[in-house]
């Protein structure tokens, strides 16, 4: 299947490009009086245009497992002119039936034995319930979900501090919304326990697990044992070590929220992806790195990360004590707020990165063209 898909990748590269020049030079008003020659149109689609292999996965992804076609425009943030070309093609490989009320089925059912289905949280909370014999409780850490199988200790000196469940379903969602493919998939360091919650919701997908906390990983070894989950891990300090064998998808990080910890974290992952594309999830707060954002930015485009999409109110940190600091703040705050209220309150809040890799550069094309001109 994953020969047939690259087959097919191929195929529709080629019917993107025709259909992106021939749509350039004749329906494109502002380019009227210039029209530009077939070979600079070229150009613009193969620099700007173009998906990877995982790019173009990603991008069907809607229209394999959607209900109608609105779900291709909103989740790629695209136009009806990018619908078409992928419904057009789709179609006429007998991939997808499209009925004229939008309605989407999926045809070759054997695709969904090797590309991801996204799911809903509802979804996603009903099977890890299911699995562990256990309710989920929202607001509570997510090391909660597995205290009766294995205990987990929060290490200060590591900087650990687990995110909520709430946080991690709704992680696993944007995850299995985005990943092309069951191929291998990443954590850059894993105290939140992301990778036994994915792969208890999705058991086909592969993960990898590095840190530098042996605890942990015996841990995460144990229950994917306990569980029979494909998580491999490995104890790896990446100061040290700067690539890893194996072919990945993409990779998630929930690094040390500084500037130089996002640098060091973000980059180990970006370099573990390959020529076929692959999606980057980062998890991040504002505890001490403030327009420092600006030097992250440029540091994600001198890795080929573009940034796709940044989510806030979604992650959060319950309360917890790890620090003096913690101490003093808590203190601070019982002057005002009764002790209850804080303790019920989240610690602190991150935003979501995702990342699309690209694995080449693209190019800049020469060509002097009009503000409106959509090339």
């Amino acid at each position: 299947m994953e020969e047939y898909l690259k087959n097919i990748y191929k195929e529709f590269v080629k019917f993107d490009e025709s259909i992106f020049i021939l749509d350039a030079q004749n329906y494109s008003s502002s380019l009227e009086k210039i029209k530009p020659p077939k070979k600079i149109i070229r150009k613009f689609y193969q620099n700007y245009s173009r998906p990877t292999f995982f790019g173009f996965l990603g991008e069907i992804k809607p229209l394999l497992f959607g209900k109608s076609i609105s779900e291709f425009v909103l989740e790629n943030f695209s136009e009806d002119w990018n619908l078409w070309t992928f419904l057009e093609f789709l179609k006429r490989k007998k991939i997808i039936k499209v009925e004229r009320s939008g309605k989407i089925s999926l045809l070759k059912k054997e695709i969904s034995r090797f590309i991801p289905p996204p799911k809903k949280e509802k979804e996603i909370k009903k099977i890890v319930e299911k699995k562990l014999g256990v309710k989920i409780k929202k607001k509570k850490s997510v090391v909660e979900l597995f205290k009766k199988f294995y205990d987990f200790k929060t290490k200060a000196q590591w900087d650990q501090m687990p995110i909520s469940q709430e946080s991690a379903i709704f992680l696993v969602r944007k995850i299995l919304e985005k990943i092309p493919f069951y191929k291998k998939f990443l954590f850059v360091g894993d105290d939140d326990l992301i990778s036994l919650v994915l792969t208890l919701t999705e058991p086909n997908i592969e993960c990898l697990v590095i840190d530098v906390d042996e605890h942990l990983l015996e841990g995460i070894n144990f229950l994917a044992q306990k569980f029979n989950l494909k998580i491999e891990v490995k104890k790896i300090d990446i100061r040290k070590k700067k690539k890893l064998k194996g072919d990945f998808v993409g990779f998630l990080t929930n690094p040390i929220y500084t500037e130089e910890g996002v640098k060091e974290f973000v980059g180990f992952g970006a370099n573990q992806l390959g020529k076929k594309g692959g999606v980057g999830f980062l998890v991040v707060g504002d505890e001490s790195i403030g327009k420092r954002f600006l030097f992250l930015q440029e540091f994600f485009s001198k890795k080929r990360l573009i940034i796709e999409e940044i989510i806030a109110r979604k992650i959060y940190y319950p309360w917890i004590s790890l620090y003096k600091e913690d101490k003093e703040i808590k203190k601070r705050l019982c002057q005002i707020i009764d002790e209850k209220v804080i303790e019920k309150s989240p610690k602190l809040g991150a935003l979501l990165y995702i990342f699309d890799y690209l694995p080449k550069r693209p190019k800049r094309v020469k060509f002097k063209k009009p503000i409106y001109a959509y090339l």
